[in-house]
């Protein structure tokens, strides 16, 4: 009997498949029909165990006469299974090397590829040939010679479907473009990889349970002591309660606690750069590298003190009250460094690392009573923070800090040549800054306002679009891109880096189309929503909006995202869900499919497109057949128009009748001063098409040619939304201007020539906003040739919120609403009040822009002040002609 294995391989005339299981693609063991299989079948079992059955369709040896195989049905080819076995399997027991390199790259491969690729599997370099096996289907042997000496990371899913993603991302370059962004791709996944096992090692240099409470504690514990010294030197040793309550502290008291909180603040800044380059250097090396450092950091106390704080203390911790004790002892082993053993060297390892294992919680107890210190008010002079700055330099640029000093001083970047004070506070942001790097954050966030400056250690990353291509592994950004490719982005033209490829994706996809909408869920399926699959640990996460979907991809590495599944989902047609486990990560994605008589699973896959384990694909399959049977299959749920009197719906029911109204509105509107600046009809057509880097150039070129004041009167131009004002149509019309897909409804009605004509105007308008808004964010905004009193208020509201260019001259006083200038104005009425919602256009955040004048003021960049300042700019401002 002849049976169909995978890869449309049959069995001979006297062959036989002996299978372990049953099913599709099962593996089986072929050999002889009147031979002993028992000995095969023991090898398969151990090929399977250890390369899953993938492998089995490798054709491995497993004993005399007996190859493994897979029976029809199995995903993937050849070359997926021939790189699951080679880890686990001799490449002896794989056949001839020659058919091992065609399956691997094809008929045009060369001996020299072949010692190529032989090289890598000696390396054990698997996620490399996997890479150069996918990327055979588009550059030739010579190139492909070049892709197996990269460093592609470890291999993930199936090299057919890794094949898929390239196709779609780099198909259409040239041979030598794709080889550049796949070295490129490859540099930039290894440098992530890099980045994160150095943020790794940093915090394992920090002990694994903190013990900040502890610290606290001995911390106060210390301040007590000292001020109850101080009170008995001056009432004695027994004070009645009456006298200690009449006693007035000298004023030099809380000069010395604000000098221990500097010093504090020094000592762990110093300990946990210290730490981080124990973590990148070695213990030897980073006491060698911040030896000055150190020296100067242990001379802020005496060694009275420095007792003090080491003594211990019956109840309390045995660590140290203040971080300089381990600074100290970290200084006099710098000394110790030049000349020593291996066996020292091991030593004086576990010897730093034990004074650098709390050097974050010693740093977040100084943050902690730096902000509940009441006696931070006034400025002073503190011994040694000249001495460890010298040894230090500037961790931030003192150019750029400008929180009010404690005082009442300039603050320091409006002090030029001037030197850092204690009042300045930069310390207390270098302490912040110290924590956040360690934490794996470029640096800590910093909002300036009176007093002590508030601090976030951990700030939120900024919320990357759930459409990014993940750098975590090659296969996933692969897979990120061809995501983008499906969902309508086109690969630009020109790009050499991975990089610019993602962001040219990026600006030629629809992906507000992509994330608009919601799926239809059947109750059914809903009452799972954050339930467990019985038998496994597995919880259910139904999707409710292609949003979902996009950052499951992402992780997964799949095509859950692309417009088959959404659409489907959004017509109901298909429930799609995240399989979690107990730490939130996703096992697999499932998508379930209505069936007679109920619901049945129509793909299960884990990450990569692989297949789930098998017991839990049986507990899901099972779990999904009991689901209730659906009363109906799911309908679209829009509310269908009336048929007419011919028994056919009207086309378009928005347009009869609105249509003619909107049209006569529109029609008499002036576009006069838009397609001055922009060249004339037409230009609003051709400006819609261009992408974001294409319309800042756009913008920079009206810049120059027609100014600031032009340029910001054309991208006023809002024809449609001036005659949707005057129109009674309904809430929906008012989509007709926002950057966004059409409802069908409006689709008709939006083709009009005059509509289309003026929608089109109303969205590049604000896209330029959008454009002059980032143009103003990084720098590169002029306003020397003349700006309106709307396009100023806008912009200083915009670049306040951003906190950005820098650096930033404020022009008034924090928390105060009154803005100077003639005419004297208030940020509580116009012209303020009306340029917000024009600020947000240009990007900016009101929330943020009243944050940032409560704690520093409204402020300007000081390249658009010229010699009269920000009353000469006002001025010449309200001179324009609006």
């Amino acid at each position: 009997m002849v049976v169909r294995l995978a890869h449309g391989v049959v069995t001979g005339p006297d062959q036989h498949a002996y299978s372990l299981v049953a099913g599709d693609g099962a593996p089986v063991a072929v050999g002889p029909h009147d031979a002993d299989p028992s000995a095969a079948l023991a090898a398969l079992g151990e090929l399977v165990a250890a390369g899953g059955a993938l492998a089995a369709g490798a054709g491995v040896e497993l004993a005399p006469g007996f190859v493994s195989a897979r029976l029809d049905g199995a995903r993937g080819d050849r070359r997926d299974a021939l790189l699951a076995a080679l880890p686990v399997a001799e490449a002896s027991r794989l056949g001839p090397r020659e058919g091992m390199l065609v399956a691997l790259f094809g008929p045009t491969a060369t001996k020299p590829l072949g010692a190529a690729a032989e090289a890598a599997i000696a390396a054990g370099r698997w996620g490399t040939l996997q890479l150069a096996s996918a990327a055979s289907d588009l550059l030739g042997p010579e190139r492909l010679e070049q892709v197996l000496a990269l460093d592609a990371g470890e291999p993930y899913g199936m090299a057919s479907t890794l094949a898929t993603h390239l196709a779609g991302a780099l198909g259409g370059y040239a041979e030598r473009r794709r080889l550049d962004l796949l070295i490129d791709l490859c540099a930039q996944v290894q440098a992530r990889s890099l980045e994160e096992e150095r943020k790794r090692r940093r915090l394992a240099t920090q002990g694994r349970q903190s013990r900040l409470p502890d610290i606290r504690k001995r911390w106060a514990h210390h301040e007590d002591d000292h001020t109850l010294q101080i009170l008995h030197g001056h009432l004695g040793p027994e004070p009645s309660l009456a006298v200690t309550a009449r006693w007035v502290p000298p004023p030099w008291m809380a000069a010395q606690a604000r000098d221990r909180l500097v010093h504090d603040a020094l000592a762990a800044t110093t300990l946990l750069r210290v730490a981080m380059s124990v973590a990148d250097h070695g213990a030897g090396e980073a006491l060698a590298l911040h030896k000055e450092e150190l020296d100067a950091a242990a001379t802020l106390v005496s060694d009275h003190e420095a007792a003090l704080a080491a003594r211990r203390v019956p109840g309390l911790a045995g660590l140290p009250a203040r971080p300089v004790c381990y600074v100290r002892d970290l200084a006099r082993a710098t000394g110790s460094v030049g000349g020593t053993s291996k066996h020292g060297l091991d030593k004086l390892d576990v010897y730093v690392r034990q004074r650098v294992a709390r050097a974050r919680d010693y740093a977040l107890s100084v943050l902690a009573a730096i902000e509940s210190a009441e006696f931070l008010y006034e400025s002073w002079e503190c011994g040694g923070l000249k001495r460890w700055r010298a040894a230090v330099g500037h961790l931030r640029d003192p150019g750029t800090w400008v929180q009010p000093p404690l005082g009442g001083d300039e603050p320091l970047a409006r002090r030029p040549g001037g030197e850092e004070a204690p009042g300045d506070l930069l310390w207390y942001a270098d302490l912040a800054d110290a924590v956040a790097v360690l934490d794996g954050h470029a640096a800590a966030e910093i909002a300036y306002r009176p007093g002590v400056p508030y601090v976030d250690v951990d700030p939120a990353p900024e919320e990357a679009s759930p459409f990014q291509p993940r750098l975590d592994s090659v296969v996933l950004a692969a897979a990120g891109a061809a995501q983008l490719v499906s969902l309508g982005g086109r690969p630009p033209a020109r790009c050499r880096t991975w990089t610019e490829l993602v962001a040219g994706l990026m600006a030629s996809t629809s992906l507000a189309e992509a994330m608009t909408g919601a799926f239809e869920l059947p109750a059914a399926l809903a009452a799972w929503d954050g339930k467990q699959v019985p038998g496994t640990r597995l919880r259910v996460e139904w999707a409710h909006t292609p949003r979902a979907l996009a950052g499951w991809s992402a992780y997964m590495g799949n095509c859950i995202a692309t417009p088959y599944y959404v659409e489907s989902a959004t017509k109901g047609r298909s429930g799609l869900a995240a399989l979690r486990d107990r730490d939130g990560n996703i096992a697999a994605n499932l998508e379930v499919v209505p069936s007679r008589g109920g619901w049945r699973v129509e793909e299960l896959r884990a990450r990569f497109n692989a297949d789930p384990p098998q017991d839990v694909e049986e507990r899901v399959r099972a779990w999904v057949r009991r689901l209730v049977t659906p009363a109906v299959v799911l309908q679209d749920p829009v509310e269908r128009p009336p048929r007419g009197p011919s028994g056919r719906r009207p086309r378009d029911r928005v347009f009869a009748e609105v249509g003619e109204a909107l049209i006569e509105l529109v029609a008499p509107l002036s576009l006069e001063v838009f397609e001055r600046v922009h060249g004339g009809p037409g230009a609003a057509t051709a400006l819609r098409r261009l992408g974001p880097d294409r319309l800042a150039a756009e913008c920079r070129r009206a810049l120059a040619s027609a100014g600031l004041v032009e340029l910001w009167r054309a991208s006023g131009t809002r024809p449609l939304s001036s005659a949707l004002a005057e129109l009674d149509g309904g809430a929906h019309l008012d989509l007709l201007t926002v950057d966004a897909p059409l409802l069908g409804s409006l689709r008709r009605l939006a083709k009009h020539p005059v509509i289309a004509r003026a929608r089109s105007v109303e969205l590049v308008s604000r896209r330029v906003r959008a454009a002059i808004g980032a143009l103003a964010r990084s720098g590169e905004l002029d306003v020397g040739r003349g700006v309106s009193t709307e396009a100023l208020c806008a912009l200083v509201v915009a670049v306040t919120s951003w906190g950005a260019p820098e650096p930033l001259v404020p022009i008034s006083g924090p928390g105060e609403v009154t803005v100077p200038g003639f005419p004297r104005t208030s940020l509580d009425a116009d012209p303020w009040q009306s340029a917000l919602p024009t600020a947000e256009e240009l990007g900016a955040s009101v929330d943020a822009f009243w944050e940032r004048v409560a704690g520093g003021g409204l402020a300007v960049p000081s390249a658009w002040l010229g010699r009269g300042g920000w009353n000469a700019l006002w001025r010449k401002a309200a001179d324009q002609r609006r």
